[in-house]
């Protein structure tokens, strides 16, 4: 009895580390008309209601996407997390994989800190976004 139950902890604290280091995603679509959507992956409930993607703007740099990106900390409390942009073609497909790197952040209480983006390459049109513990 003791060894299951030993067994049962472990499988719960395995379980809550998981569900704080995984992370959550925002991913844009744009259409034949340039429209862009925006569509949110949430894997981390608890980092929703700490930090989120704000607005994303899409501009243009000479024949290549820019992304602006404005992350909000929802708490009133310092909050230090990671993000990565990744950059993908019409089809879904990641441009550049090696170029994606997570980067650290702090943002102060209820602070919005904006970061930016250019695309690697002309073929790149849309952006997903990672946030993550």
């Amino acid at each position: 009895m003791k060894n299951q139950l030993k067994l049962a902890l472990l499988g719960l604290s395995a379980a809550a580390m998981v569900g704080c280091t995984a992370p959550n995603a925002l991913s844009t679509q744009t259409d034949a008309n340039n429209e862009v959507s925006i569509r949110t992956i949430t894997n981390n409930p608890v980092l929703t209601t700490e930090v989120f993607v704000e607005r994303v703007g899409m501009s243009m740099a000479g024949d290549l996407k820019k992304a602006s990106i404005a992350i909000k900390n929802r708490r009133f409390n310092n909050k230090d997390f990671s993000y990565k942009i990744v950059w993908v073609d019409a089809h879904g497909a990641e441009v550049n994989p090696e170029g994606a790197i997570w980067k650290p952040i702090q943002l102060t209480g209820r602070e919005v800190k904006g970061v930016q983006s250019l695309a690697p390459n002309p073929s790149a049109v849309d952006v997903v976004v990672y946030l993550k513990k």
